[in-house]
């Protein structure tokens, strides 16, 4: 039905019109207003125009697939009228009956606040001063916008990117199946991922990977359809939740432990102290006396045992003080003495007279450097080198000493190198595999890194980064 009344071409007026596939008009509603061009039964693309606008384009892409489309069109409000400028706007209606019917307004006297120059210095500021990266691309997976935060956290430069396929910042098998996925959307119309978010997979320019959640919506310009994925990297968030989930299974681990050992204690004692009666009474009979020995190691070995699991489940109490980290090995080195007699091994010290102050827990690094060197001694055997070097370096943004432990022992192969802080992980004969955990416990609690390699010319090399001054002075850290 059409309401017809007088118009007026100088104050705002609004134009409603109910159309079909064809833009047909098949009812309209006029405010301020009504137009014998833009009557029932007529062509709505037959009385509008643009000029920098393919409107039966935009109309096709609205009837097809569903994107709504808005533009500024000159419009004869009466057959002999100069055209007047409106704003149309346009979507599909999705009510039952109304399938295939499509809602147009027309407004004129007004303009979008998207088109000042405010509202785009606005968008642009936000853009740019998002902390989390966001990428645009088109229906072919080219990049055509990105903000700054896409450069620092992929490491391209923004020239690098623009144009180039998104699948660049993806690691296999992704980058070979992206495309497709665009595609198969664009055509079937069911989406996985868009209107969602899920954990990925990013790749850096230097080939390196990080875990990213991924958000990906849809719009459409001028009939071009384009996607905007939010990208934010999750290394920190993971790395805090598997230090979480450390925390938790350790304090459960030690709270286990540390009742079996008390439980066991005292069973453990009677039995030594057994056994020591026994020996007494067999000094005459060497070969029970041998077994009876043998099963006194048993039972420290089980001690022992016992107090290394707890001592690597427990909270780890740091009190930092500055200390030369070159006095701590080479007391270390002196009190395995014991360890490498009858053995031509020699410790080189490569530091030369670098500053090696740093605040740290003298004891617990008195641990890690003894692990270490008779780790050293061990791989060496009956001769060998142990060479101990220092240099400047960051950790972080902080200032820090690089400390690197090499020998020119039987080596390790890189399998060894990838598990050699795992709890309980041990190449040797006799042992407990929770001396290198240990060591990486200490060094993660300081804020500082521990890293195994093997070297080409063979042999092992370990490598410890120290934080020149603690974050936080006698504190409790796990």
């Amino acid at each position: 039905m059409t309401n017809n009344a007088p118009i007026d071409h100088d104050e705002p007026r609004l134009l409603a019109f109910v159309c079909g596939a064809d833009s047909r008009i098949l009812s309209s509603v006029t405010l301020k207003g009504s137009s014998l061009a833009l009557g029932e039964g007529s062509l709505l693309l037959d009385a509008v125009s643009a000029l920098h606008t393919n409107l039966a384009e935009l109309w096709q892409n609205l009837t097809t697939n569903g994107f709504g489309m808005h533009a500024e069109v000159d419009v004869a409000i009466t057959p002999d009228s100069w055209p007047t400028l409106m704003l149309l706007h346009a979507m599909p209606m999705h009510f039952g009956l109304d399938e295939g019917k499509f809602l147009v307004t027309l407004c004129s006297g007004s303009r979008p606040v998207s088109a000042g120059p405010d509202e785009v210095a606005r968008s642009r500021a936000v853009l740019n001063t998002a902390v989390d990266s966001i990428i645009t691309i088109d229906h072919n997976c080219l990049i055509c916008c990105l903000n700054p935060a896409t450069e620092r956290m992929f490491g391209f430069a923004t020239q690098e990117l623009l144009g180039s396929n998104i699948s660049v910042l993806m690691p296999e098998p992704y980058r070979s199946q992206h495309d497709s996925y665009v595609a198969d959307y664009i055509r079937t119309r069911k989406p996985t991922i868009i209107g969602s978010g899920r954990r990925v997979t990013g790749r850096r320019k230097d080939g390196s990977e990080f875990p990213v959640h991924l958000a990906v919506s849809e719009f459409a310009v001028r009939g071009q359809q384009y996607f905007t994925g939010i990208i934010r990297d999750l290394t920190e968030l993971e790395c805090v939740q598997k230090q979480l989930m450390q925390s938790e299974r350790l304090a459960a681990i030690g709270q286990m432990v540390t009742g079996l050992a008390h439980e066991s204690r005292n069973a453990l004692q009677r039995a030594q102290a057994c056994l020591d009666m026994l020996s007494l009474d067999l000094q005459e009979n060497k070969e029970q006396l041998d077994l009876a020995r043998r099963a006194t190691t048993a039972l420290q070995d089980l001690h022992r045992l016992y107090e290394e699991v707890r001592g690597y489940a427990a909270p780890i109490h740091l009190e930092f003080r500055e200390c030369d980290l070159a006095t701590i090995w080479h007391k270390e080195w002196e009190n395995l003495a014991a360890s490498r007699k009858a053995k031509r091994i020699a410790l080189v010290d490569a530091a030369d007279s670098q500053r090696l102050n740093c605040d740290v827990d003298v004891h617990r690094i008195e641990q890690v450097m003894r692990n270490l060197l008779e780790n050293a001694i061990y791989a060496c055997g009956g001769e060998g080198t142990i060479t101990v070097s220092c240099k400047e370096a960051q950790c972080g943004t902080d200032p820090a000493a690089m400390i690197t432990i090499e020998d020119d022992g039987c080596g390790m192969t890189q399998e060894v190198a990838d598990q050699i802080f795992e709890p309980f992980f041990t190449t040797k004969q006799k042992g407990t595999g929770l001396g290198m955990a240990i060591v990486h416990r200490i060094m993660t609690a300081h804020g500082g890194s521990v890293m195994a390699r093997p070297l080409e010319k063979g042999g092992s090399q370990i490598v410890l980064l120290f934080p020149r001054t603690a974050a936080i002075r006698n504190a409790v850290r796990s």
